[in-house]
């Protein structure tokens, strides 16, 4: 039994972190509403949950604090200016839809006791499903998709790596992917028609690949136990893709992690108190927000971390000034700033702030926007499958207690193969614009 005060401080914690996810839902509506209060609330949530980390995660959490805060002090110092702000803004709308999308767990995706399907085949729809549902729900479908293939456990490396390399190959194409939005800002003239010309072909490869590679190295994929690909237990995240798409229409002007954070929790709510009753359903709310948000401590000390991590990195970049090895961009060039780009999300630097610092570095040479949007994109999609500080893996570690280092590690060889396989996309575009 938790002792009054661990009670009492985790109902403020839950309370602080639904006030984050309302917070990074308004700010995702373009309200107005600043994200940064968002932080305020989530670090003090995590303040609060501190006492609950295990020793593991305190680690890890001051390494990437000390790291980023010696960052920043340094580039501080060398460039006179202060990039703190993104200590309060950085991760704060994705927590606040992993908050919402925990909802979930209140429903349960059907099947349950039917013995899970097995083997080559389970592995080769995990991928799939897992690729198509999260390119138009996201991480969400990841966590639906993890918590019944685990059952409980903690997911096996292989199945982590079908839901990771699905789910990071819809970055190649998908709309409504932040990787999409990122790429398609930072090179201005590219569309999204020319971005999923390049993009769905190799993502497709990509899922071979993927697949391909769990086979070979987890003994055929005898033992690997995958989704429950049938319209049953498909229910969940094909309601909320639906909701999803039509927020997209209807609400224009909202982010994704928006929609899904408001829409996820309004579904489920929905469903429950039909189901039990007012009463008995909006105890199980409160019920569910009071003991499985504290419970996001996890997730919540690693991201917040690793927002100070990346904001003292993107700082060093900042302040480092220009420097141009090339005088124009064709595709043995955007090869290289692929490779490198990718280098970079495994030392930690998240996708955005290679994205927005390449698109910067090499504005004066005017390169062709829909190569450079391709880059982006294919850095997204290989890069954070290759970085053990990607969001997927710390949100992976954070929930299940698997190892972010290891998850990374097993994807190294699909990453290579996957750029490979990007690089060969890259002559083939650059020859088809004429570059």
């Amino acid at each position: 039994m938790r002792p009054p005060a661990r009670k009492h401080a985790d109902r403020l914690a839950a309370l602080l972190i639904l006030t984050m996810a309302v917070v990074a839902m308004l700010s995702g509506a373009r309200t107005g509403v600043p994200v940064w209060l968002g932080g305020l609330a989530a670090w003090a949530a995590v303040a609060l949950m501190w006492p609950g980390l295990d020793r593991r995660q305190r680690r890890l959490s001051w390494g990437l604090i000390g790291i980023g805060l010696a960052a920043l002090l340094w580039a501080g110092w060398q460039s006179g200016q202060w990039y703190w702000m993104g200590i309060l803004t950085k991760n704060v709308t994705l927590l606040g839809m992993l908050a919402a999308v925990s909802f979930l767990q209140l429903l349960g995706l059907g099947g349950d006791d039917e013995a899970p399907p097995r083997g080559r085949g389970a592995l080769w729809r995990t991928i799939a499903g897992v690729h198509a549902f999260g390119a138009i729900i996201n991480l969400s479908a990841v966590f639906i998709m993890a918590d019944r293939v685990a059952a409980g456990r903690t997911p096996s490396i292989a199945q982590l790596g079908a839901l990771t390399r699905g789910f990071l190959g819809a970055a190649l194409w998908s709309p409504f992917f932040a990787a999409t939005a990122v790429a398609l800002t930072n090179a201005p003239g590219a569309t999204l028609g020319e971005l999923a010309a390049a993009g769905i072909p190799l993502a497709l490869v990509l899922i071979v690949l993927a697949a391909r590679d769990l086979l070979r190295e987890h003994d055929d994929g005898r033992d690997f136990v995958g989704y429950p690909m049938h319209l049953a237990s498909l229910g969940v995240p094909l309601a909320l893709a639906l909701i999803v798409i039509a927020g997209h229409f209807v609400l224009s002007s909202w982010s994704t992690l928006a929609i899904i954070t408001i829409a996820a929790p309004l579904m489920v709510s929905g469903i429950v108190i039909r189901r039990s009753g007012f009463g008995a359903g909006s105890a199980q709310l409160a019920r569910h927000a009071v003991r499985r948000l504290p419970a996001m401590r996890g997730e919540m000390s690693l991201f917040l971390a690793a927002a100070v991590f990346a904001t003292g990195l993107e700082a060093l970049i900042a302040s480092s000034g220009g420097w141009l090895p090339m005088t124009h961009v064709g595709a043995p060039q955007a090869a290289m700033v692929l490779a490198g780009m990718i280098v970079l999300c495994v030392l930690g630097i998240h996708a955005v702030i290679s994205i927005t610092t390449v698109a910067a570095w090499l504005a004066p040479l005017n390169p062709d926007p829909v190569l450079m949007a391709v880059v982006y994109v294919q850095c997204w999609a290989i890069g954070l499958a290759a970085s053990p500080m990607s969001g997927i893996h710390l949100a992976l570690q954070g929930r299940y207690g698997a190892s972010g280092a290891e998850m990374a590690r097993g994807n190294v060889r699909y990453s290579l193969q996957a750029y490979v396989a990007a690089v060969v996309v890259l002559f083939i575009l650059a020859w088809w614009r004429g570059l």
